[in-house]
C-alpha cells in the first residue's frame, strides 16, 4: 500500500490525522486486550498445573486399589462387573465469556454416576475403595478438560490480538504515517511555490508601476 496514491489535499490530511489518532487509540485498547489476556491465561495454566498434578496423583491410587482388587477377584469376576454396567455418565455443557472469549463450560452430573454394582461385604474392599476413589476423580478429570479447553481459547485469542497489533505495528501505521508525511510534504511544496509565485509578482507589478510613473 504507497502513500502516494492518497490525494494530497488538506481534507486528506485532516482526514488522514483523525484516523492515525484512531488507529493509535484501538492500538493501545489490543495492548490492553494482551495484557488482559497473558493475566487470565497465568491464572488458569497455574490452576491447570495444580488440577492436572491432583488427578495425577488420583488415577494411580485408582490403579493401585483396582490392581489390588484384581489380584482378591480375579480379573474374570471385576470384568464382568464392568460389562453389566450400561453408559450412564452425563455432561451438562455451556459456555461463558471471559474479556470477550467465549469459554465452554463443562460440569458433569454427578447423579448419572451409578452406584456400586456389588456388595462390599462380598467383593474385595479395594475395589470399593477403587470405586469411591474414581468417583471424586471424575470430576477434576472433567474439570481438567475444562480448564485445557479454557487455555486453548485464550491463547487462541491472543495469537488474534498479537496478529492485529502487529498488523497495525507493521502495515497500517506506517502507511498512514507516511501518507499524512506526503501530504504535508507535498502542501509545504506547494505553499512555498505559491509564496515564490506571489513574490515574482508583486516584483513585476512594482516595476510596471515604476516604469508607470
Amino acid at each position: 500500500m504507497s502513500s502516494r496514491k492518497v490525494l494530497p489535499t488538506k481534507i486528506n490530511l485532516i482526514s488522514m490525522r483523525n484516523q492515525l489518532k484512531l488507529i493509535r487509540v484501538i492500538k493501545r485498547l489490543l495492548e490492553n486486550k494482551r495484557e488482559v489476556l497473558l493475566i487470565y491465561l497465568r491464572t488458569y495454566i497455574s490452576e491447570y498445573e495444580q488440577m492436572y498434578n491432583e488427578v495425577n496423583k488420583s488415577l494411580g491410587q485408582v490403579y493401585d486399589r483396582f490392581m489390588r482388587a484384581v489380584v482378591d477377584e480375579g480379573i474374570g469376576s471385576i470384568e464382568n462387573i464392568a460389562y453389566s454396567q450400561a453408559d450412564s455418565l452425563q455432561l451438562r455443557t455451556s459456555t461463558r465469556v471471559i474479556f470477550g472469549v467465549k469459554i465452554p463450560v463443562t460440569e458433569m452430573l454427578e447423579s448419572s454416576i451409578p452406584p456400586k454394582p456389588f456388595s462390599e461385604v462380598e467383593t474385595s474392599p479395594y475395589l470399593s475403595e477403587a470405586y469411591d476413589q474414581m468417583k471424586e476423580t471424575l470430576v477434576k478429570v472433567i474439570k481438567l478438560v475444562e480448564l485445557e479447553s479454557t487455555i486453548r481459547s485464550l491463547v487462541s485469542e491472543l495469537r488474534k490480538t498479537q496478529r492485529l497489533i502487529n498488523a497495525i505495528d507493521t502495515s497500517i501505521l506506517p502507511f498512514y504515517n507516511g501518507s499524512v508525511k506526503y501530504i504535508r510534504s507535498i502542501l509545504n511544496d506547494r505553499s512555498r511555490e505559491e509564496f515564490v509565485r506571489l513574490k515574482v509578482t508583486r516584483r513585476i507589478l512594482q516595476r510596471r508601476r515604476e516604469r508607470g510613473s
